[in-house]
């Protein structure tokens, strides 16, 4: 039988953990701080994890939050607020997780198109001079899930000064702001705005998902009310957890695990982008992403969702519902992570989907 391709979830490989490195964490951290972490402890989150992560960003540890990966604490966030209170703006396509998150906390959703020169802000626009409110508007600026876009600065600048001006937060998820596999960073909106921004980001993508750690940074006024929150959900998370990414984080490996990860995601990036160019160039469009662990493809015939992913699956390929992105539509929207992939999964997964896209009945 033939071999399925998982075109789906971005996953870390298996051989990106540092095992033995972790395991040496996990010794040291029960070791030197038993008492600390194997008992009930404040909900915020591990203190020397906390002052680590608020010495790498220049804010006081008050602010940092970690919580059972960083969407933990954002379903935190959203549950301080009264059921079905929040407006929140959302670029389109953006993180399914995210957008059931939103439903789920019965937010009303104001989605924003990412266009070729970034996000089409027209939507948020018409509601604000409406005079309705807008509370946050959530993007994922760097590398974006799902279509591996960057958010252009002058956009960013614009995002930060329509907030400022109307007096809604924004929530930057930058999960994948430290996987830069060329250029240069340039400033994120939690940069340029820190009082108004939550910036998400997680060890997830960086050390290892099972060890579920992720963080958020707070502007002050949400930091108590998202804390109440926690404390009622699970009293703390894990600090065992969050005891092994701090060892981890101290002796300096986090640095040389990113090096080895930009290499690897770099390469597999690469073999994406020339598969995608030899198979794909009359079928879709998309943009060769700079970092990340996705490249987002817009087909370009009319396709129904439904039927291309029962035509992937005939021909070996599982694939990602694109229509999980969108409030509506997305059809003709697949995305394409490489992380999790060898090389020649990565090219026969493009082979098998141009021959499912050029098959595709009229």
């Amino acid at each position: 039988m033939e071999k399925i391709i998982a075109l789906t979830r971005g996953v870390p490989p298996t051989q990106s953990f540092a095992t033995e490195k972790l395991q040496a964490c996990v010794k040291t951290a029960l070791q030197d701080y038993p008492e600390k972490i194997l008992q009930y402890a404040k909900a915020a989150g591990f203190p020397p994890l906390r002052e680590w992560v608020a010495e790498q960003y220049d804010v006081d540890a008050s602010r940092v939050v970690i919580g059972t990966g960083s969407l933990c604490v954002l379903d935190h966030v959203l549950r301080s607020f009264p059921m079905g209170s929040l407006t929140v703006a959302i670029e389109e396509p953006t993180y399914d997780r995210t957008v059931t998150q939103l439903k789920r906390a019965q937010a009303q959703l104001v989605p924003c198109p990412i266009e070729k020169d970034g996000l089409n802000f027209a939507p948020l626009k018409e509601k604000l001079a409406r005079g309705e409110k807008v509370d946050f508007f959530y993007v994922v600026s760097d590398f974006q899930n799902p279509t591996g876009s960057l958010m252009p600065l002058e956009k960013r600048k614009e995002l930060v000064a329509l907030a400022k001006e109307h007096g809604f937060r924004i929530i930057e998820d930058l999960p994948y702001r430290r996987l830069r596999y060329n250029g240069e960073n340039i400033p994120s909106c939690w940069e340029m705005a820190p009082d108004i921004t939550l910036m998400m980001t997680s060890f997830s993508k960086l050390i290892a998902p099972g060890l579920r750690v992720g963080v958020m940074i707070l502007p002050e006024e949400l930091i108590a009310r998202t804390l109440r929150i926690a404390e009622d959900t699970y009293i703390n998370a894990s600090y065992v957890d969050q005891a092994i990414v701090y060892e981890f984080c101290k002796r300096g490996w986090l640095d040389e695990q990113l090096e080895e990860l930009k290499a690897l995601y770099g390469h597999r990036r690469d073999v994406m982008a020339k598969a995608m160019a030899e198979e794909l160039s009359d079928l879709c469009d998309w943009v060769v992403p700079d970092g990340g662990f996705f490249v987002g493809a817009f087909v370009k015939k009319p396709i129904k969702m439904d039927t291309l992913l029962k035509l992937g699956k005939e021909n070996g390929l599982q694939l990602t519902d694109g229509r999980g992105f969108y409030m509506e539509g997305g059809d003709q929207f697949v995305r394409l992570p490489f992380c999790a992939l060898e090389d020649d999964e990565i090219k026969e997964g493009i082979k098998r989907l141009a021959k499912v896209l050029r098959d595709y009945p009229a």
